[in-house]
């Protein structure tokens, strides 16, 4: 067969190194072999992990091949099955130890001109020759390893390493990770902050957690976190200090023991309140229907409850609150039934009926469960004077769950009601179904367990918590708090909350070390996100004011996050840019869909340029501006754009490159557009409406975010990079830095590596990387030229701190 270079492109993407494993031919023309599943399923008994994996590759050529396999061994593990089906015949590989496995890690970097596998120098290596890959065929590998999961403060972590950073390698089909957890004490926390897991739990000592998905993108290693505890509330800790002065971070879980949490059943008395004036069509006001006859059907025994509908004006089921009985849900359902819209919509003097069922009873926890699709038009309409007049009336043991059904509502009045009474705001947006939704939120929000919370801790300060107002811990739930913390050493943590009208204490000990080495980062991320979520909910409530703005733009460039102020600095969930060797040294790049603020863009095609370091500098020169490479990352990307449209051949412009270059630029200006309807100085505009209900939203997301996201901004080595189309820009270089290009791949390259391994956080970015070295000089490393030999008196002096 002929070699294909459009094929070879095609395949390269596909199938990109990574931890993963990799099939690798013997003719060096042929790229890896695509992964079309990875299934790993794991049981972890008491930390003893048994992890296996299968994986299927496939030979997309007309011809036989002949190949090796190769997976990185994680650290910790020993394998004691490895094993590859070849014609049905079962063949076993060999282990190499890490010395060994550097070379190979090294000649097959140097021959694909990728650098994903330098991650896993240092690890010991599983190679297998195939022979023969069928043509058009797949062939199967299974492994089988096992290691001990670290315990910490009662916390075990469980790894499976799949990427971290580079290029990533996305399967043809499905890739699931299935893992059963057994413990003799009882399981309290489960978490993972990089991947959106099922967890099913098998009474107090056993879970299952899923997680699968088509067409995965392996661009982060798979954590899981689960903790035990022999309490009726676990707290488990995850505490990251990367510089000893400066205050750290810490993340509680927080979650009730699942055998003695059946037993706490607190009556509550609910109050479900339904807008029923004449813009509720009736669609939805048939959905509505059926979410307050499901709320109704899950009632406790114990438990009471009251009906209120409101439009021009109130009317209420019964006077007073109704016992669960079966008579009463009859009559319930039927007045349910007749209930038909019509009128205005008087918001305050429905909740202030719903809280006249309020007793003085407070064993009882009273929750509203408040269903609107308008803004208020009849009694009060201001909605901060709905919000005030609320709260002054406001208890400890009251809980409105707003419900914002549409687009035609105050969503930021919505959130205050949720907020002030520590519930939440579920928006049920045109289309989706709110039965669904309030089924869901019910279920999780039915039993509570601990309410009140409050945090405090000894010989540390705890501070900047988040969420800021502590929710309820219910049954089968879990809270995720996160803050930073002053001080160190030991400490007694105490958790204080109420089981209906019973205050309760725990205290659990933690101790809060004054530097981490561990790779626990996430931790810090997700509080800036959460912080900027916070910060963002305030200037959207009570306008902007400048210290809230520049602190928001501040964290937003320091850890890539998408806001109203930075809306380009996001990017999608998807393979990073492949090199293409067709189009010259700068890499080609995808079109993605981007979550964020501004919906979406497409990521930009750059024309080839002549170098790294070249491009480095057109663009620091570009963005000299407070805040620098980061702060104008959106305007580089508007130019870029524009010149590439300019640039473009007539026999081009109807191609697959104009078609994205062309799309590129429509997002770029939507993005703008939609970024500058976002700017919140007309605070009135951005409360109410389809852009208030899209931006309550997004801030929620920021406000409880507790997963990874991939983001324009990367922390390598104490270095915050910046990503320009698939070139990391360091963001403290500027156009008058001093540089020392190094070519990739070549001899000078590898010498840096061999001298300071370090670099291989660094050089897992790819071929086009600017990275400020400890003396001020920027390391530039270029796919297509550069040094290829260098000196140990010139390396020295790279990493000479000034």
């Amino acid at each position: 067969m002929r070699y294909c270079p459009a094929f070879a492109a095609f395949v390269f993407f596909s199938g990109s190194l990574s931890a993963a494993g990799l099939v690798v031919p013997e003719d060096r023309h042929v790229p890896p072999l695509a992964m079309v599943s990875h299934r790993v399923d794991a049981t972890i008994d008491d930390q003893v992990g048994v992890t296996y994996v299968e994986q299927i590759f496939r030979n997309h050529t007309s011809r036989p091949l002949e190949a090796t396999y190769l997976f990185p061994v994680p650290k910790g593990a020993s394998v004691d099955k490895f094993v590859m089906w070849i014609d049905g015949r079962e063949t076993t590989g060999e282990l190499l130890d890490a010395k060994k496995a550097k070379k190979i890690y090294t000649d097959i970097v140097r021959r694909t001109l990728d650098p994903g596998l330098l991650e896993y120098v240092g690890s010991d290596l599983l190679q297998m020759k195939v022979f023969p890959v069928p043509p058009r065929g797949d062939v199967k590998v299974k492994i089988r390893f096992t290691a001990l999961a670290v315990k910490d403060h009662g916390l075990v972590e469980y790894t499976y390493p799949l990427r971290t950073s580079g290029k990533a390698t996305r399967t043809l089909e499905d890739f699931s990770v299935k893992i059963q957890l057994k413990s003799q004490q009882a399981i309290a926390s489960i978490y993972s902050p990089t991947h959106n897991i099922d967890i099913a739990r098998h009474g107090s000592h056993s879970a299952t957690i899923g997680f699968e998905k088509n067409q995965s993108l392996l661009d982060k290693d798979f954590l899981l976190y689960y903790g035990t505890s022999d309490r009726e509330i676990g707290l488990n800790s995850i505490v990251y200090r990367p510089v000893g002065s400066e205050d750290g971070y810490f993340m509680f879980l927080i979650s009730p023991e699942i055998e003695a949490a059946k037993n706490v059943r607190v009556a509550r008395d609910l109050v479900l309140v339904l807008d029923t004036s004449g813009s509720m069509s009736d669609v939805k006001l048939t959905q509505a229907r059926k979410a307050l006859k499901y709320c109704l059907a899950h009632l406790g025994k114990e438990d009471r409850f009251a009906l209120v509908n409101f439009a021009t004006t109130v009317r209420t089921f019964k006077d007073d609150l109704c016992d669960n009985t079966r008579d009463n849900v009859e009559l319930a359902n039927k007045w349910v039934d007749d209930l038909r819209q019509s009128g205005g919509t008087a918001i305050l003097p429905a909740l202030n009926r719903a809280l006249d069922f309020s007793t003085s009873n407070a064993t009882r926890p009273f929750t509203v469960a408040f269903f609107t699709d308008g803004m208020p038009t009849v009694d009060e309409t201001d909605p901060v004077k709905i919000v005030e007049a609320i709260t002054s009336r406001n208890n400890s043991s009251t809980r409105i769950f707003t419900f914002g059904v549409g687009d035609d509502v105050n969503a930021a009045m919505l959130d205050q009601l949720a907020d002030v009474t520590k519930a939440v705001t579920t928006y049920v947006r045109p289309n989706e179904d709110i039965e669904v939704k309030v089924s869901s939120l019910h279920d999780k929000i039915s039993q509570p367990v601990l309410t009140n919370i409050k945090l405090t801790a000894t010989n540390v300060k705890l501070h900047e918590i988040y969420p800021a107002r502590i929710p309820d811990l219910f049954f089968g739930g879990q809270l995720v708090v996160m803050g930073r913390y002053s001080g160190k050493g030991p400490s007694a943590i105490r958790l204080k909350g109420q089981v209906g009208s019973d205050s309760k204490e725990f205290i659990y000990e933690q101790s809060f070390p004054e530097r981490t080495r561990d790779g626990k980062k996430f931790v810090e991320h997700l509080w800036a996100r959460r912080k900027v979520g916070y910060i963002l909910d305030q200037i959207r409530i009570n306008g902007e004011k400048y210290e809230l703005v520049e602190e928001v733009t501040k964290l937003a460039k320091q850890y890539g996050i998408a806001t109203p102020y930075t809306s380009y600095l996001v990017v999608p969930d998807s393979p990073m840019p492949t090199y293409d060797r067709r189009r010259g040294a700068m890499p080609n790049l995808e079109q993605n869909a981007s979550p964020g603020f501004g919906g979406g863009f497409t990521r930009l095609p750059i024309p080839p340029i002549e170098s790294t370091a070249r491009a480095a500098q057109i663009i620091a020169g570009e963005t000299a501006t407070p805040g620098g490479i980061a702060a104008a990352r959106g305007a580089v990307q508007e130019k870029q754009i524009a010149e590439a449209l300019r640039a473009l051949k007539p026999e081009d412009r109807g191609g697959a490159y104009a078609g994205a270059l062309a799309k590129a630029a429509k997002d770029a200006t939507d993005n703008k557009k939609v970024a500058d309807n976002y700017r919140l100085g007309d605070l009135q505009a951005n409360q109410a409406g389809c852009l208030g209900v899209d931006l309550a939203l997004a801030c929620n997301q920021l406000r409880n975010q507790d997963k990874l996201s991939v983001t324009a901004n990367r922390a390598v080595q104490g270095r915050n990079c910046v990503e320009f189309g698939g070139m990391w820009i360091d963001d403290r270089f500027t156009a008058k830095t001093p540089t020392c290009t190094v070519k990739a791949q070549s001899d000078a390259y590898f010498k840096l590596l061999d001298l300071h391994p370090e670099l291989k956080d660094v050089y897992v970015l790819g071929n086009h990387v600017v990275w400020m070295t400890p003396n001020g000089t920027a390391l530039v490393i270029d796919a297509s030229q550069g040094k290829t030999t260098i000196g140990d008196s010139e390396i020295e002096k790279l990493f000479a701190s000034r």
